[in-house]
Order: C-alpha cells, then structure tokens, then sequence
C-alpha cells in the first residue's frame, strides 16, 4: 500500500481504481448494445453507484455471513451505491439446505439479488437442496418480482434525489434509540420492512417495529402494540416457506402480477397496496419506462404517477407521460380504513364492484382492467 505510481501514494489511490474503470465500461457496453447494461464491480468507491452495482466480495456459507452481509448491504446503500448484494448462500465452504433456504429469502429482497458459488463446491441452486426448497424459493422470488415495479421506483428516487434503497431503521426513525441498534432487520424504502430469519431451524424470529402503523403484507392484518401508540419487539410466526413482510401505515407500493421473467411480468397488470395512517392518508408513486433505453429520465421518455389517498379518496396524478403503459390497474388494496363499513366505490364518478373485510378493515377495490395508467384518476 505505500507503493509510488503516477497517481501518487498507492494507499491514496487504492479504491479509486475500480471506480475509475466503472464508467468506460458501462460506457462501451452501451456503445455496443444501444442498451443500458449493467456492471458489476468489486471494487468500488463512494458514489461509483452512478454507473455500477457492487457484491460485498467473497463470503462464507454460514449463517454468520448472512447476517453480517445485512450491515454491508445498508453501508453500500449510504456510500452512493444503492444495487448491491451479497452471494446467496456463500461464496467459500459447502452450503446447507436450511441455510440456503434461509439465504435465498434474505437475498430476494437484496437489491442486487444472486446465489454465486465458488469453483469445487457443492451446488447450492434451490433445486440442489431437493423440491421443498426449489418451492420456497421460487415463492419468494415471485414476492420479488411481484413487487418491482416498487423497487424500481425507489431506484429512480435513488438517481434523483440521491436516496437509499435497502434502508435501516434508523433512517427512518432518527429519534429512535432502539432502531439505531437494529441490524438484523431493513427496510426497502421507507415503506416495506423485512424481518429476515438468520438463525438455524428457527421457525419464528423477532421484529421491532418503531412507533407507527404496520401491517401484514400478506393479510393487511395491523400489527397490535403499534399504531400511534408505543413501539413494540414481538416475536413472529416464520416456517421454513416464509418470511416476514411489513407495510408501513402512510404508503402506497406499486406492485405487479409476477412471471419467470421480466420480460413476461412487464406484460401483466399492476396493482397497488396502500396502507393508511390513522389520519387516513397514503402516499406512493410510480416510475415505469421500457426498462432498457438510455437516457428515458432526460429525454421525458418515461411515466411518473403519484398517489395520494385521504379518508375517502385515492388520486392519481400523472407529472410526465413521456411512456405508454400497455398494462392496466387491475386492483386495489386499501389496509387501515378507518370507517365502520363501505357502502360503494366509484371510479371517476363510475360505480365498482369491492370487497370489505370489517375484521382487518380493509377494502379491496376490483374489476377487470379498472383503470388505464398514464391518466390521471379519482377513486372514491
């Protein structure tokens, strides 16, 4: 490190070398392809995010690794390199099926999400591990996919303003003195936490959930101990096919019928999930373009949609309209309403049909291709 080149004192210079070689190399990729690309560096530096992701480097398979690479990832997000991940199920030793079941549902919700395995292992591919855990992760890779079109909508706040992806808890609750010690849980955005099982033939794992509303991203069931009221530290159900998702009261999450690829799930309709505080607001948007094009944000050539929801109203305001979206709207969830019952639902003045579940207080609003995106809409 105290080597003496033309740039200076070697130990100066150090991480600026893969930054250095991250840009001509998204560069000529996009020069030969006409496309984006995407390049994956390991070595980085802050703010090399701008034209590359990173994996946090040769692991170990255990579940020691699994955990620490929770902390690495929320780091890289905070240093300006927010597509970042580490190798599912580890780089070095032979795998296990507990820990690459485990493995494979933390690093669904990785933003740079891979099983990478190291020459003269055993296979550690789900399948490997026998149909059970090739279910498992096929489940949880459809939770991914399904919720896209959210990720890719944090991604493109991370370019505009410079915002984290994979975010802790801490961020979002700065005066929390417990939340800054939480390192085993994170959040995707400021509106979807993930409660991870890091520990071996563990069939529950405890979640704090700060001072807020929550709900079940699976049921729309509220988590009791919270809503306005004081934090709470429960323990939560996780068999071996599951792990814990959280909605956090005040947001709306963009989301998508999931398929085997991107290709096919850009084809399917969008849905949104929205949960209420307990002033009955919501807030979301939506970014969504060709998913391959250069240049889409500075050319308009792309859509941005913002939600807002009130007690008794959902907008959708459209800011630009520079993409067609094949795809319609094809159902909306609507957790937390704060009502006795709804009586009816109208769509830019035109009744619907919805369910009311009065148990968990949500409304689920339906119909075939209700609304057709890139057009600004009210539903009541």
């Amino acid at each position: 490190m105290d080597g003496k080149q033309a740039w200076g004192v070697h130990y100066n210079v150090h991480s600026l070398y893969g930054f250095s070689e991250m840009e001509p190399t998204l560069k000529a990729c996009r020069a030969a392809t006409g496309k984006r690309g995407i390049v994956i560096s390991r070595s980085t530096y802050v703010s090399g995010g701008r034209f590359g992701g990173h994996w946090l480097g040769d692991n170990y398979s255990g579940w020691k690794s699994m955990t620490n690479s929770i902390i690495g990832a929320l780091e890289f997000n905070m240093f300006g390199i927010p597509y970042i991940g580490a190798d599912i199920c580890g780089f070095f030793d032979n795998s296990t099926a507990s820990l690459c079941n485990r493995w494979m549902q933390l690093g669904a919700f990785y933003t740079f999400s891979r099983n990478h395995n190291g020459y003269g292992f055993k296979p550690q591919h789900p399948p490997a591990f026998g149909a059970k855990n090739a279910a498992n992760a096929r489940s949880v890779l459809l939770i991914r996919y399904k919720l896209l079109p959210y990720l890719y909508t944090l991604f493109y706040h991370a370019n505009t303003q410079g915002l984290t992806v994979m975010r802790s808890l801490m961020m979002e609750f700065p005066k929390d003195k417990i939340a800054r010690t939480v390192s085993k849980q994170f959040m995707w955005g400021s509106g979807l936490l993930i409660t991870p099982v890091l520990v071996e033939n563990a069939t529950s794992v405890r979640g704090y959930f700060p001072n807020d509303r929550w709900f079940d991203f699976y049921t729309g069931v509220e988590m009791q101990g919270g809503s306005g009221g004081a934090s709470v530290n429960v323990s939560l159900s996780a068999p071996t096919d599951f792990i814990p998702l959280h909605i956090r009261g005040g947001h709306i999450l963009p989301i998508q019928h999931p398929a085997n690829t991107t290709v096919y799930s850009r084809q399917n309709q969008f849905a949104l999930m929205v949960a209420l505080t307990k002033e009955n607001y919501a807030e979301g948007s939506l970014f969504w373009d060709d998913g391959e094009s250069t240049d889409t944000m500075t050319n308009d050539k792309h859509t941005l949609i913002h939600y807002n929801a009130t007690k008794d109203t959902l907008t959708a305001t459209v800011a630009t309209n520079g993409y067609s979206i094949g795809p319609t709207l094809d159902y909306i969830t609507i957790y937390g309403v704060n009502v006795p019952n709804i009586v009816s639902t109208t769509i830019n003045g035109a009744f619907c049909a919805h369910n009311w579940d009065d148990s968990t207080k949500d409304k689920i609003v339906e119909g075939n291709t209700i609304v057709s995106l890139g057009y600004s809409n009210s539903i009541k």
